[in-house]
């Protein structure tokens, strides 16, 4: 089931959550203070990368990177070189300080985008941050989990000086629709009788309205679904034989049933 559920297609479901996106669309093209988007894991954050890189700005150039312990600072900026580059003729620029030096005569920017940043080795956020400062149409966004801000400021303290957005939890109702949603799909397999009051307060207060854990819950549901029809089909029959049981002994009892 979870090798089916395409978490991408379900995360960022609430207004506040899109207002999120606009804000980091905002904050890049007119600060040039880097941003670290922020939540526990599942929250949504690989979501909004993705969403944000489908709506790119064309006048802007992009280039995301999957955070590693293998990651140096000479290793990312030639990342960034292969994936720029310029007009249609497919060329590299000479160098990346002048291509940011050209970007930023023309006003336009590139955007690295760095999720699990929790990976990169200490003191590689603070290397990344000061080169963006000095070539001002570079923007950087860090994708990391609480702990590892907290974490990371023991190395990297100019963490503390990035803009940071907040991805939030889902409400409870938030939860409940949600888990509608993805009832509607033909392959969960999930009757949306199934999700009663209490079985969404139940969900949400095991999953504290993060998404990955929400979605984790579905196969738990379905077996509960099942397990709940075949016990009622159980009683029903168990019931069953009990009343033809009685009715034989009355009948048995009132002279109707006669022995040869």
């Amino acid at each position: 089931m979870n090798g089916q559920i395409n978490t991408a297609d379900y995360s960022l479901i609430t207004q506040e959550r899109a207002q999120k996106l606009d804000l980091v669309t905002h904050l890049i093209a007119n600060s040039t203070q880097s941003l670290v988007v922020c939540g526990p894991k599942g929250i949504g954050k690989t979501m909004l990368i993705k969403l944000l890189l489908e709506r790119k700005n064309d006048a802007w150039q992009y280039s995301a990177l999957q955070g590693s312990p293998d990651l140096s600072f000479e290793n990312i900026l030639e990342q960034i070189a292969d994936a720029v580059k310029t007009g249609k003729s497919g060329q590299q620029p000479p160098s990346l300080d002048r291509f940011l030096a050209q970007l930023e005569s023309q006003g336009d920017k590139l955007v690295l985008i760095i999720d699990d940043a929790g990976q990169l080795v200490p003191g590689l956020i603070t290397a990344l941050i000061d080169y963006a400062a000095a070539n001002p149409a570079l923007r950087i966004t860090f994708a990391l989990t609480p702990d590892e801000v907290y974490i990371k400021t023991r190395s990297d303290r100019i963490i503390d000086d990035c803009y940071f957005v907040e991805i939030p939890l889902l409400s409870e109702k938030q939860c409940g629709d949600f888990l509608q949603q993805l009832s509607a799909k033909s392959w969960i397999r999930l009757p949306v009788n199934t999700l009663s009051d209490s079985i969404i307060e139940s969900v949400y207060r095991e999953t504290q309205g993060i998404p990955e854990r929400i979605i984790a819950q579905i196969p738990s549901l379905a077996i509960t679904k099942k397990r709940d029809k075949a016990l009622w089909l159980l009683i029903a029959a168990v019931v069953a034989l009990v009343s033809i049981a009685l009715g034989v002994q009355w009948l048995s009892s009132s002279g109707y049933l006669q022995h040869d």
